[in-house]
Order: C-alpha cells, then structure tokens, then sequence
C-alpha cells in the first residue's frame, strides 16, 4: 500500500488516534474511571477545574486499549497454529507449529567450553576494573585463589587426551586456551602476592591473550550458526513452500548484544528481511526482543503484527506503528524550537 502523505498524517494521527498513540505500543492498561469524589489518575486531570466534557475522552481512550488487547490476544492465538508457524531462538530453538513445540540445541558443548575459557581472562579484568581501592578488596583476593585452583584443573584436563574438555575442542585451538589460562594464572599470582597490578601490567596481559580470545569468539560463532543452520534446514524441509513464507522468528537477546545478534544475521540472510535497525522499525517476519523473560515471545510477535495490521490499513504505512508516531513530527518542530547550530569552524 502507497504510504501516506506527510502533509494528511498530522490530520490522521490528531483526528483518529490522539496523543495517546505512542502508548498503544506499549499496551498501557486501560484505567477505569475513578470513583465519585476521586480524582481520576489522568495527566489531563491536573487541574482540579477539568471540565466534565473531559471525562468521555478519557472513556474513549480506556475503551480503545481494552479493545486494542482484545484483538492482540486473537493475533497471538494464531501464533503456532497451522496458520502461523513460529521459531523462537532463546538459548536453544523452539519451533511451534500445530499446537506442539519442539526444542532443538544450537549451543553445544564446544561453544559453552571456549565461552568459559574466554570468561577468565574477562574476569580478571572485570576484577580490577571494579574494585578500585587501593589494595584488592578480601571477597576479590578469595574469588582470585578459587580462580587459580580451577585453572590447574582446567589445565590438566586440557593435558589429557581423554577428557571431556579437550575432546569437545578442535586440536587447533588447545595451544590458545593454554595461553589464556597460563597467562591468566600468572597475572592473579602476581595481584596476589603485590597488590593491584599497573596499568601498564594489565596492557601487556590484555595484548597477550587477546589473539586466542577473538579465535574463540569466531570458532562459538561458527558453531553457533552451524547448529542453527541445520536445525532450521530440516524444519524448513518439513514445511511447504506457502508455510514456511508464513513463519515468523522471534529472537530474544540483551541490550548489549542486540546490535548485529548472530542469529539474528542469519535469518536477515535466510529470509531476505531488512539489517536490523533502531528499535523494531524495520522488522517485519524477524522480531527481536530486547530480555529474556521480560514479556512472553509469542505476545511480542503478535502486537508486532497486529501493528503492522493498523498502521497499514488505517495510516498507509505498514512500518509506521513500529516506531515513535510523533517522531518525524518532533523533529519537524525541533528545527524551530532548538535550530541547530553551525559547527565553530563555520560560524563567523
């Protein structure tokens, strides 16, 4: 559908929706009006002289947010049915289609192994950067002995061909976490024994072990996709070509790794959907949620879609829901009420 023009969708957003919109995309709960000789807990209400005519806009509002969730739960209800195959990436893999969910591993033994070992050295660092008085606080120098003991340990495993860590590591990568543990173990010696170590220190141990640390992170995220990609390639088999252009994946992850999520690379690439950008402004089949367990996956997909739904049937634009409705017009206005300035060297 054509998107609507610049200059109606002020007249659309005003006449049809109201300033409450950007709340709609949060699901506000309706609040009931408040009971006589009470005052209703309205931003409008601020003024203890609000006219009564008020009172029916605020009914208005909570009628459209009761309505509005009415229709969401019909929209996740479809999710994982017949009509609407879904993948759910959340750690492991969860696929749900005809009312039963099944559960695949993508993180295996290998990725959780270099994640760990990786996890030291980080450790270490973390340590000195939160601990910043003037000797190592005594919960640090005892996590610092704990670390010490399970590096031997780790070490030793890594020496003997038949344990469960070094048979889970490609041979290529046993001389790196050698490298990592050792030079880790050699730096929380030295804390141990002198006290916080310079920056200077800490420079040359974070160039040391900096080489094996990136290795480690390319070989996880290699086996991640591998496993993700064989996973998806025998559900996609089970599916027609017509369900499988109705599946939708949510990816749940943290804030920090949202940027660029590498399962969330792949099935941008699989499915030919747009980069991931600001907020959920571009997502359409593919939905990220910024949490794990913050709100259910599949509630996130169906407010995504049922957005979606309003934005192009009522607005002209299928996207527009899924980002700040007032934005393009506040930063119309910002232009006049802070104009930006010149950069110094252009100014005279």
């Amino acid at each position: 559908m054509v998107p609507v023009s610049v200059s109606i969708r002020p007249l659309l957003l005003t006449a049809l929706l109201g300033l409450s919109l950007p709340a709609c995309q949060t699901a506000a709960p309706a609040v009931a009006p408040a009971p006589p000789h009470e005052t209703a807990p309205s931003t409008v209400a601020r003024d203890s002289a609000a006219s009564p005519a008020q009172q029916p806009v605020a009914a208005l509002n909570t009628l459209f947010h009761q309505q509005y969730e009415s229709a969401r739960k019909a929209y996740v209800s479809r999710l994982g049915t017949e009509e609407r195959p879904v993948l759910i990436m959340k750690g492991t893999l969860t696929f749900q289609w005809r009312g039963k969910s099944t559960e695949y591993t993508v993180l295996t033994p290998r990725y959780h192994t270099l994640k760990a070992i990786s996890h030291v050295p980080l450790s270490l660092y973390v340590a000195m950067l939160g601990d910043t008085g003037p000797t190592l606080a005594p919960e640090t120098q005892a996590r610092f002995q704990s670390i010490r003991q399970l590096i031997a340990a780790t070490l030793a495993e890594l020496d003997a061909p038949t344990s469960s860590t070094r048979s889970v590591l490609p041979p290529e990568l046993l001389e790196g976490q050698r490298t990592l543990l050792r030079e880790s173990d050699t730096l929380l010696a030295e804390s141990l024994s002198r006290g916080r170590p310079t920056p200077e220190r800490l420079e040359r141990f974070a160039q040391a072990v900096r080489p094996a640390i990136v290795a480690n992170v390319r070989a996880s995220a290699r086996d991640e996709l591998d496993q993700l990609h064989r996973h998806v390639s025998a559900i996609r088999a089970s599916l027609s070509p017509e369900q499988w252009a109705r599946l939708g994946v949510i990816i749940n992850t943290s804030r920090q790794a949202r940027a660029r999520e590498s399962s969330a690379q792949y099935f941008e690439r699989l499915l030919g959907t747009p980069k991931q950008e600001e907020g959920a402004s571009r997502e359409e089949r593919l939905v990220l949620v910024e949490a794990f367990g913050s709100r259910e996956s599949l509630e996130v997909l169906g407010t995504h879609e049922l957005d979606q739904d309003i934005g192009a049937g009522l607005l002209g634009d299928r996207l527009i829901m899924q980002s700040d409705l007032l934005a393009p017009y506040a930063a119309e206005y910002l232009d006049v009420l802070l104009p930006a300035r010149a950069p110094a060297s252009e100014r005279h």
